[in-house]
């Protein structure tokens, strides 16, 4: 449900859904002067040495990059693990090289997805962004306005800069609420669905198109191994 999806007889699916809900129950109202929550909602994946995530974005022709996409949370993601065009980014999530990317709140789009060629098990994530809504920063840095963060975020993890141990050997696919701005006794509701395929190659490739317009040879194929 919720996809649209006709699936070949081949392809084995599970899908789970979270609606988490948040409630300011004091006597006050949650200001950006007082500080504002959110709901962060995040899917944690094995990693292969071939899985790579798309996150698609709406038509960024003629914009500057950084005004779609944040690629250094953790130092700017190297060129050969990220690649990108004018709706979509590729992320190499090999779990070898620590990094963490997000799209900005006006571009990004309700779904992204990772494609592991090693399983043939591709991951669809969809959950539902506001392109006017402002949401936290999650930088470790002061730097920015707490309150111009991403809305969507992809994390690969890898050896950590300091030389201390990895935390571990996996991926995220990262969805957020917007700041949660509310009166006394108000809520927000934030719903993220999560979708894994597994089946043949030509199967996968009809639901990766359709859900992230994108085929697997060019997921594949798009970043050196």
């Amino acid at each position: 449900t919720n996809t649209g999806l006709s699936l070949g007889t081949s392809v084995k699916a599970v899908a789970y859904k979270t609606t988490n809900t948040l409630t300011n129950t004091g006597k006050d109202a949650w200001t950006e002067a007082t500080g504002l929550p959110c709901i962060w909602i995040l899917d944690m994946m094995k990693n292969t040495p071939a899985t790579v995530i798309v996150v698609p974005y709406k038509n960024a022709a003629g914009e500057d990059f950084k005004n779609v996409a944040t690629t250094d949370y953790f130092g700017q993601i190297p060129p050969d693990r990220l690649k990108h065009d004018d709706n979509k980014l590729l992320f190499k999530a090999d779990g070898k090289s620590r990094g963490k990317l997000g799209i900005k709140p006006k571009f990004a789009k309700p779904v992204l997805g990772s494609y592991d060629p090693q399983n043939k098990v591709l991951t669809i994530a969809m959950f539902e962004p506001n392109a006017s809504a402002k949401y936290l920063n999650q930088e470790w840095n002061t730097t920015k306005p707490s309150f111009s963060g991403d809305a969507v975020n992809a994390y690969n993890d890898g050896p950590q800069f300091s030389g201390g141990p990895q935390l571990g050997n996996f991926y995220e696919m990262e969805t957020s609420s917007p700041a949660a701005a509310l009166d006394p006794n108000h809520s927000i509701e934030h719903v993220h669905r999560t979708f894994h395929f597994e089946g043949s190659k030509e199967e996968l490739n009809k639901v990766a198109s359709k859900t992230l317009g994108v085929g697997l040879d060019e997921i594949h194929n798009a970043l050196p191994r």
